[in-house]
């Protein structure tokens, strides 16, 4: 293409997809010629087998770049960036090689435009809540739908903290959904529990909202990172419990300190440890490696606590 016909199909690309200016020069990054001319010239269209053959459909499909209109998966429309970077992080190793400040600008605007898309005329902007991890292994037990693993996105995005990102649990298995497109793994319902456990060990915080299970640290999850901008500790994400210490059975170990995600434990020279619970948003894993046994879960249920464990 000549510099003005190259130039008129990028801003069709950047208009048809939604491509922010943070992506913008990622344009020959992310897509091939043949996707850019796809997206270039197919923004509002119905996209069938007229159009293209069905292999290359569906290989548009599992690279995130097309969506499905219902679930008979004949027709296709173009997705847009913020749904085709969620797959393309999760998906491609070729993310890897994009610098630590282009992946932290890309972050930046995905969580922005994540943050921006919540209700936060509600107390609660989304279900999501923090559940511990015994209560979560009962849930999984006593419900009868089909599991599968995924890739956190919130981690591929920013790739920062060091744990891991095989770690998101989900029932959702329809249409555009990452089981559809063929980016997660079935698994059994004891490989499940097995691998929560092994992330409660992690020290990484349990959510859910339904239709998945996050196993969430503080520094890339998109859902604590809002939580810490609206100063929600408490409320949202929603959280049935808070912790409780007795201080004379504290031995003034640390462990808390360490494991806790959220900086409600502090060590203090003269007091020993200290904690400051309006931060404590319920997820217990302070709780679980306590060796003295000094903390527990209280229900939040105003004056009257009910100790749980």
């Amino acid at each position: 293409m000549q510099g003005a016909e190259k130039g008129d199909c990028l801003e069709r690309i950047v208009r048809n997809f939604e491509i922010p200016d943070a992506a913008r020069d990622f344009v020959d990054f992310f897509f091939d010629e043949k996707e850019q001319k796809l997206i270039a010239e197919y923004g509002g269209k119905r996209i069938t087998e007229a159009d293209f053959p069905a292999p290359f459909l569906e290989l548009e499909y599992h690279r995130g770049v097309l969506s499905k209109t219902d679930e008979r998966g004949k027709e296709f429309v173009l997705n847009h960036f913020y749904g085709f970077l969620d797959v393309f992080c999760v998906s491609r190793p070729e993310y890897g090689q994009l610098s630590p400040a282009q992946k932290t600008a890309l972050d930046d605007w995905y969580f922005d435009a994540y943050f921006d898309s919540l209700d936060k005329t509600q107390q609660c902007p989304t279900p999501d809540r923090v559940i511990p991890l015994e209560e979560l292994l009962a849930e999984i037990d006593a419900d009868p739908r089909p599991l599968y693993l995924n890739y956190c996105d919130c981690r591929s995005l920013t790739g920062n903290c060091g744990f891991p990102v095989r770690t998101c649990i989900t029932y959702k298995n329809g249409i555009n959904s990452f089981v559809d497109r063929g980016l997660a793994e079935p698994i059994d319902k004891e490989t499940a529990k097995e691998i929560l456990r092994d992330l409660d060990k992690e020290g990484l915080m349990h959510t859910t909202m339904g239709q998945s299970i996050c196993n969430c640290c503080n520094d890339c999850c998109y859902l604590f990172r809002s939580q810490r901008r609206l100063q929600s500790y408490g409320t949202w994400p929603i959280s049935k419990y808070r912790i409780h210490m007795d201080e004379d059975q504290c031995i003034g170990c640390s462990r808390c300190v360490t494991r806790c995600r959220l900086g409600v434990f502090r060590r203090n020279r003269e007091q020993g440890i200290s904690m400051d619970r309006s931060k404590c948003v319920g997820c217990g894993i302070c709780v679980s490696t306590c060796p003295a046994n000094a903390l527990k879960l209280v229900e939040r249920n105003g004056e009257s606590e009910e100790i749980r464990g």
